[in-house]
């Protein structure tokens, strides 16, 4: 009885210097998380935008209202909003302190779900997020913090964790790397700012993924791709090489990827590129995998030079070719059917990441 009895208060004496020990970090971290908010907030908006439908029955026009979260990200009033809320709209206005503004669209990226939008008379005292390239993605298991307007409040934190990088799911290959948290993406969240706990900005909230209770957010450096073009030519000007890639086992079992057709005229062809050749890397970024390709071509830019490193008959190469602007009838990438039957195998059969909801 005695040596139960002083078991008992050893283990309530080692809970309360444990629960001691934790109280100052715990502290520590909830001030963090104060800190990040207070230093952004400022930067938040809520955006609306109005489409006009059809006539109903009594003749009446119809307006639907879509709402969703953007931020400033330059003092001369640039937005950035998610394009599934303002692309298409009759008008878009953003709300900061309770007022409204009304806005111009710059341009609107569907395939990123990215617009950007000007305010016309910009608010007093608003402040910005800067978008550095240099912020890589942030390390698994950290903390994610965002700041989005839901339903009709103003800007509110929310915490989770950055679980993942991902270029593809099931059987959608993304545009580039998207980033995972466990932040959801509710009524009116779409299109905000994830940061760590560094109050460094991480990414948009460009897409939810309801099975998870999480979503993913476009990385900076795409991002920034992404608002170039569009406040340069109110699009996105993808860039073409000109070749088909295959995925292809070679015989220690690990995957390459091959060049399968390479077009005439292309700027794969003038540079010297064949079929059967070993892609290695294209504008620096390393390709393993055939996800890796539609990756690497979205940060190469039309009508500029960009590098291809491949390999042929074991010997390393590298040639500078001037990219085109993709032709209208011509993929963003070409996969043979051995790639397209490859990216379309899920190991869990998940359905695709959808956009984030509009709220009711």
């Amino acid at each position: 009885m005695r040596l139960r009895l002083a078991w008992i208060l050893a283990v309530l004496c080692l809970a309360s210097t444990t629960l001691g020990a934790m109280q100052p970090n715990a502290l520590a971290l909830q001030q963090r998380l104060v800190e990040v908010f207070e230093d952004n907030k400022g930067a938040v908006v809520r955006v609306k935008a109005a489409f006009a439908q059809a006539d109903d029955a009594d003749g009446k026009a119809k307006i639907m209202l879509r709402v969703g979260t953007g931020f400033f990200i330059s003092h001369e009033g640039l937005v950035l909003v998610s394009a599934s809320r303002a692309a298409g709209a009759d008008r878009v206005w953003v709300e900061y302190e309770g007022k409204s503004y009304a806005t111009e669209s710059i341009g609107h990226d569907r395939l990123t779900n990215i617009s950007v939008l000007r305010v016309l008379t910009p608010p007093v005292g608003f402040s910005i997020i800067n978008l550095d390239t240099s912020v890589g993605h942030p390390e698994l298991a950290t903390i994610a913090v965002s700041i989005a307007c839901p339903l009709d409040f103003g800007p509110s934190p929310a915490m989770g964790l950055f679980t993942g990088v991902d270029k593809k799911l099931a059987n959608q290959i993304f545009p580039t790397e998207y980033i995972r948290t466990t932040i959801p993406v509710e009524a009116g969240q779409g299109g905000c700012p994830v940061l760590d706990l560094n109050g460094r900005f991480v990414g948009m909230s460009v897409a939810s993924i309801p099975e998870l209770g999480g979503s993913y957010c476009l990385p900076v450096d795409a991002l920034v791709r992404v608002r170039d073009d569009l406040i340069f030519s109110g699009k996105i000007i993808q860039s073409w090489l000109g070749f088909e890639v295959r995925a292809w086992l070679n015989d220690l079992d690990s995957n390459e990827v091959i060049l399968s057709k390479v077009h005439a005229d292309s700027p794969a062809a003038t540079g010297g590129l064949r079929e059967g050749d070993r892609l290695l890397a294209i504008g620096g970024r390393l390709i393993d995998e055939v996800t890796d390709v539609r990756g690497a071509i979205f940060f190469t830019r039309a009508n500029q030079f960009t590098t291809i490193k491949f390999e042929r008959d074991g010997e390393v190469k590298e040639v500078s070719v001037k990219t085109l602007p993709r032709p209208e009838k011509q993929p963003e990438i070409e996969l043979s059917e051995e790639a397209e039957a490859e990216s379309a195998v899920s190991s869990d059969g998940a359905a695709p990441a959808r956009s984030s909801t509009p709220a009711e």
